[in-house]
């Protein structure tokens, strides 16, 4: 647990930490916006680039990263526009929104469920278990599919309207609490949604119990 702690907190630090502290970093010292805001955001991509090279590990949303970053590039040299950088975060918004949204019409199960499967090892069993035989266990999931799915959306849309009505210096700070504030409050309405269905009672209990 101490280990995936210090990488997690290691990965926060790298993918909302630095690029916030740097872009503020450059500006202090003079750095044009634009530049600023493409040399804060390459700590994600370098920390993607460094797990693929030394872990020999890439999945898609760390292709994603890179893709960003490589697209915020090329239209930085192309158009010198800050504003089109500051959206970049909505690309990511966006991007879970509407494969969360698909998932409840393509495959078995929702995302949010495989997600919170994945990160409860050992528990998986019981969890399908309860899939497949409690049609409110289904139904939680899905509405929370809904809520993560349409919470991604409205996020994406706010980060837009901000980047492009704000003053550039504004929006990356404002843009890493709302990011913060929508995570919090999504994440609120997922443990009473599982609460009221009951879910976060049976997965606390041990092992050995059934659901």
């Amino acid at each position: 647990m101490g280990k995936e702690f210090r990488s997690s907190l290691f990965a926060l630090l790298v993918d909302i930490g630095a690029p916030l502290g740097g872009y503020y970093l450059l500006r202090a010292f003079g750095v044009p916006s634009v530049w600023a805001l493409v040399l804060s955001g390459l700590p994600p991509a370098l920390r993607v680039l460094y797990t693929a090279v030394v872990r020999r590990k890439v999945d898609g949303m760390g292709l994603f990263v890179l893709a960003i970053v490589a697209v915020g590039l090329v239209t930085t040299l192309m158009t010198g526009d800050a504003r089109l950088l500051l959206v970049r975060n909505a690309w990511f918004s966006t991007l879970g929104g509407v494969w969360v949204l698909a998932s409840l019409f393509v495959g078995r199960r929702p995302v949010t469920y495989e997600m919170a499967r994945a990160l409860l090892p050992g528990r998986g069993e019981r969890l399908d278990e309860a899939w497949d035989s409690r049609p409110s266990f289904r139904r939680a999931w899905r509405v929370l599919a809904v809520v993560w799915g349409v919470g991604g959306l409205v996020h994406s849309g706010i980060s837009v309207t901000m980047a492009y009505s704000l003053p550039v210096d504004d929006v990356p700070a404002l843009d890493t609490v709302l990011g913060i504030v929508f995570f919090v409050l999504l994440q609120v309405i997922t443990q009473i949604v599982l609460f009221r269905e009951g879910t976060l009672n049976r997965i606390a209990r041990p092992a050995s119990a059934r659901l």
